[in-house]
């Protein structure tokens, strides 16, 4: 039995923190823009910083909205709120964000971090918004207790592998800029938005892979920019969006929404190279974000085993969704092993994560989507 009351309340309190987000997301790429922000996460200054606290209020009010959003369609049908794919996208891109405010920004200090945070959330949303299903009871194989083990334990660790992965990212454009600039050796000031940002002051930590004596070096924030070519940010994400939007919902202007806004996206890590903390803190950031979310993804799979065994009779099967998370943890622990060995941590690692993520996203849609297995049904 639904309450189609409560499900329509749930519906329109989503739309409202989709909203909410939005503007917190844009005040939060002013604030970067146009705040001076010091690169070791001290607060930012002038009239932008405020538009930046008025950022972090949304995101909170989002953050409260998208909650009740949650808890009303969760009693609506009588059951934990993570029965389909519109309502685990729901999830995880609630815990991401909450994530990225506690951690990310207020333990850590890496406010400038928080637009790309909630731009995955956004993003996530976006794509639970095309998978939208009416509120209704689930089959009788999802109604176990296990559902709000193993299911709920799966949404957060991959909530907080979307945040290692913005991390991640941004620390491969740091990286790569500061490269570039320490082998030309230009040193500038910066004066105007997003580059009024002192230099770093510390090298790269001891046990990075070979980087040609790249440690010790001070790099403008502006040479940072400027060693970089704008073409290929907006560009690489337009078509891999563009295209994955495509294949998977086919439809043509869905795709073209969805493309134009991470070319956007793209455009704005470029212009925020300058106030990024320095590649060192945010590899260390990224590594203590996916270190914190491994051994959730861990008891998340034993959880499915469990129910695996009391529900077909065997703990595992190579199920295509058994066979890509298995996958996925087999990357995510090689990536935790490669970075504490020396000489791997640092582009090395982060490449490792990045193709732990992508397996963790065609978990996810493409086997949820197109393959058909003892999973399907579930439709997560």
């Amino acid at each position: 039995m639904v309450d189609t009351a409560l499900a329509e309340t749930s519906t329109t309190l989503f739309h409202v923190a989709f909203l909410t987000y939005i503007a917190a997301m844009v005040g939060y790429f002013f604030r970067l823009a146009f705040a001076t922000v010091p690169t070791d996460g001290a607060r930012a200054a002038g009239p932008a910083a405020r538009v930046g606290q008025l950022a972090t209020g949304l995101a909170v009010a989002g953050v409260a909205t998208h909650a009740g959003s949650i808890v009303t369609r969760g009693l609506a049908v009588s059951r934990w709120p993570l029965g389909n794919m519109y309502e685990y996208s729901s999830a995880m891109a609630l815990t991401a964000i909450v994530v990225g405010l506690v951690v990310v920004q207020r333990r850590m200090g890496y406010g400038q971090v928080m637009g790309f945070v909630l731009a995955a959330g956004v993003l996530m949303m976006a794509s639970g918004l095309l998978l939208y299903v009416d509120a209704s009871p689930v089959m009788p194989a999802l109604q176990s207790y296990w559902l709000n083990i193993h299911v709920s334990s799966m949404m957060a660790s991959a909530s907080v592998f979307m945040v290692g992965f913005a991390v991640v990212a941004l620390y491969l454009v740091k990286d790569t800029a500061e490269r570039r600039v320490a082998r030309m050796g230009t040193i500038d000031a910066g004066s105007v938005g997003a580059a009024k940002v002192a230099p770093p002051e510390e090298g790269r930590p001891e046990g990075y892979e070979a980087d040609g004596g790249l440690a010790g070096r001070e790099s403008s924030p502006l040479a940072q920019r400027d060693a970089l070519s704008p073409v290929p940010f907006p560009v690489v994400p337009f078509l891999v969006v563009g295209i994955f939007t495509l294949v998977v919902w086919r439809s043509p202007a869905a795709a073209l929404i969805a493309a134009s806004v991470a070319a956007l996206l793209g455009t704005a890590a470029w212009y925020a190279v300058p106030a990024l903390p320095s590649s060192a803190r945010l590899d260390n950031l990224g590594y203590r974000i996916i270190a914190f979310g491994f051994p959730i993804f861990t008891f998340g799979v034993i959880a499915g085993a469990i129910w695996a065994e009391e529900a077909w009779g065997r703990y595992w099967g190579w199920d295509p969704k058994e066979t890509g998370s298995f996958f996925t943890w087999t990357l995510y622990a090689a990536y935790l092993h490669a970075r504490s060995t020396a000489g791997w941590r640092g582009r090395r690692a982060a490449w490792v994560a990045m193709v732990a993520f992508l397996a963790l996203m065609v978990t996810y849609y493409a086997v949820n989507l197109w393959v058909v297995g003892l999973h399907s049904y579930a439709g997560l």
